[in-house]
């Protein structure tokens, strides 16, 4: 995004806070320019109705004030236009040389895009870690109380072993024990 964001400031110098500035002070100047038009069309239109209201001879008097008037009214306007004119033509220069900012916010909408997929598959993904962390953690859990019943297996069939050998024992001297009886028996007889 950044790339993107960077390519759309560095192919053009159109420094817009300085160009704001401008265009306040263009603003500004033009409103001035038409606050000041309409004073002198005010005055222009009152010397005119006194012109036709004078008398013949006054009005070659006033003939030449008013046309005066009338002169520095079109000059007015005129410098208006310009300063208009020129200051349309100067951003419309700064436009005309920015680049388009489409490529580049269309860029920056679609890695948007890509980032907001990355975003939910890492979610997914730590959730699923997450899952497989307690499986993990519950299998070692299951290891060891694996671990703890194959030692007890051990030991119950080591203590199996040792009775079994007990029982034999004593079962070998009983009949031992039977068969002396019994032969002392069979030797009475």
């Amino acid at each position: 995004m950044e790339v993107a964001a960077a390519k759309i400031f560095s192919c053009s110098n159109f420094e817009l806070e300085k160009e704001k500035s401008i265009l306040d002070e263009q603003g500004l100047r033009i409103a001035e320019n038409q606050e000041n038009s309409q004073k002198n069309r005010r005055k222009l239109a009152e010397n005119t109705r006194d012109f036709k209201k004078a008398s013949a001879e006054d009005k070659l008097s006033l003939f030449n004030s008013l046309l005066k008037g009338y002169q520095e009214e079109v000059d007015n306007l005129t410098k208006r236009a310009k300063f208009g004119e020129n200051a349309f033509l100067n951003i419309y220069q700064k436009l005309y040389e920015a680049p388009d900012p489409y490529p580049a916010l269309a860029s920056i909408a679609e890695q948007d895009i890509k980032l907001s997929e990355l975003e939910s598959e890492n979610r997914k993904m730590k959730v699923e870690l997450e899952e497989f962390r307690t499986e993990a953690t519950h299998l070692k859990n299951q290891q060891a109380t694996i671990r703890r019943l194959e030692e007890r297996n051990r030991q119950l069939e080591q203590q199996m072993e040792e009775k079994v050998k007990e029982i034999v024992e004593i079962k070998q001297r009983s009949l031992a024990e039977e068969n002396q009886k019994t032969m002392e028996v069979l030797k009475e007889r």
